[in-house]
């Protein structure tokens, strides 16, 4: 190696190490939750799963509003780009399953996110869905009242700006899940995605989460002090030494990437363990009790809430 190389290799590690340092400090002086080693009000945040999921439609300003009101410290969100580079919030590829695009656009099949201009989304019944299926029930049970109901019918899907400042003004927080979108440079997505963050102040409200562990790469480069979350399926042979590779400051294993010691194990080091999907109130209640585990991901806020606050009295932030 030459002395020239040398000298960079030694600038490039000195640099690693400096950045580490920062990021743990930044923890300290930044009101930012999600940060690892972050200091919280009470054990364990209620995550409302695109919003309160159960009572609302999914990923709609009013599954927000509607978490906002049951109790949820956050709720996480998915989000998409559109064909013509807006964030929006969606979670499958294709619209069928929870708009009317069909009807709309019924010569546009299969109806992918990535095919429509925002303008063109916003001409979508968002909403009318969740009345027809009732997908978890609550309407059936007389949890979802009429004037909900009729509330819905017509809700757009929501750009991710919107709910940023929506976000924002009620002092509230925030986890964007981003959906693998791998017709698109991820450089491209993360600068977008941080400007984003950015020109809407919310930095201190909001973590990046990614089964794209590359693009969470790209994020931290151009957001050092936005913390990430890799979603995982199977956890990885060394989840810590992972977790450290990637600059993380989170962790989000599935239900069979999940165990009681590895939540006690990265929680010591400082990463927050944020847990996904649990609906069921034995399930809340038993995860929630579980050492290291700082968050639970749930359609059911509202079931969570009163939970909590038994476990660990009211939260007083």
């Amino acid at each position: 190696m030459s002395r020239k190389w040398r000298i960079a290799f030694v600038a490039l590690i000195a640099l690693t190490s400096i950045l580490s340092c920062w990021s743990l400090a930044a923890a300290v002086e930044s009101d930012n939750i999600f940060l690892r080693g972050a200091k919280l009000s009470r054990p364990v945040l209620n995550i409302a799963h695109a919003g309160a999921s159960s009572l609302a439609p999914q990923n709609t300003l009013a599954a927000g509003r509607k978490a906002l009101q049951v109790g949820a410290d956050l709720w996480g969100i998915d989000v998409r780009l559109t064909k013509d580079g807006v964030f929006v919030l969606m979670h499958d590829k294709s619209l069928e399953r929870t708009t009317n695009v069909e009807e709309v656009f019924p010569e546009c099949f299969p109806w992918l996110v990535k095919n429509f201009t925002l303008v063109e989304l916003m001409e979508l019944d968002a909403g009318s869905w969740f009345i027809e299926t009732d997908p978890f029930k609550q309407i059936k049970e007389g949890n979802v009242s009429i004037e909900d109901q009729q509330s819905y019918i017509g809700e757009k899907i929501p750009t991710l700006k919107e709910v940023l400042e929506f976000t924002q003004k009620n002092d509230w927080r925030i986890d964007i899940e981003v959906i693998p979108m791998d017709y698109l440079p991820r450089e491209e997505i993360a600068g977008k995605l941080v400007s984003l963050i950015r020109q809407t102040k919310m930095e201190e409200r909001v973590m990046v989460s990614s089964f794209d562990h590359d693009l969470l790469k790209a994020v931290k480069r151009f957001g050092p002090d936005i913390p990430i979350a890799p979603l995982v399926i199977f956890a990885p042979c060394d989840p810590a030494q992972y977790l450290e590779d990637l600059g993380a400051d989170a962790y989000g294993p599935s239900p069979v990437g999940f165990t009681a010691s590895l939540a006690a194990e990265l929680g010591g080091l400082g990463y927050g363990v944020y847990i996904w999907i649990y609906n069921q109130a034995n399930q809340l209640r038993h995860f929630a009790a579980i050492e290291g585990v700082r968050g639970i991901y749930t359609d059911f806020p509202q079931r969570l809430s009163p939970i909590l606050d038994e476990l660990f009295g009211p939260d007083e932030d």
